[in-house]
């Protein structure tokens, strides 16, 4: 993991690990994840979250995610449940395993957590 990158100052290179790459969206407040996100790069991901659960609502786009263990998971489902005030983690962009693992275990119903189908990205 690259240490020497805070989350609070996410870049647009900023590289978590060679697996897992993490970047701020342009077009709004939240965060672009690509690679697989599992227990090795479970770390940098709660980290990046913890930065963004301080300002208002913001999006995780998952378009560039190709492997997401159930720890990842319960990351964002967590991240998400911790907002407090209407404010809402979207993502955007899940996978259909996503979506299905998310419906399986009801944690698409939590509060704070919205799904942005791909068709609405």
């Amino acid at each position: 993991m690259n240490t020497s990158d805070t989350v609070g100052a996410l870049t647009p290179g900023t590289v978590a690990d060679r697996l897992l790459r993490i970047t701020p969206l342009v077009d709004r407040a939240g965060l672009r994840i690509e690679g697989e996100l599992d227990r090795a790069t479970l770390l940098a991901l709660t980290e990046a979250l913890a930065s963004m659960a301080d300002g208002g609502s913001f999006c995780v786009d998952l378009s560039g995610l190709v492997f997401c263990d159930v720890g990842g998971l319960r990351a964002l489902v967590t991240a998400a449940a911790g907002l407090r005030g209407g404010r809402v983690l979207t993502l955007r962009s899940p996978s259909p395993q996503v979506r299905r693992l998310l419906e399986l275990t009801g944690w698409h119903q939590t509060a704070g957590l919205h799904l942005q189908d791909r068709s609405n990205s």
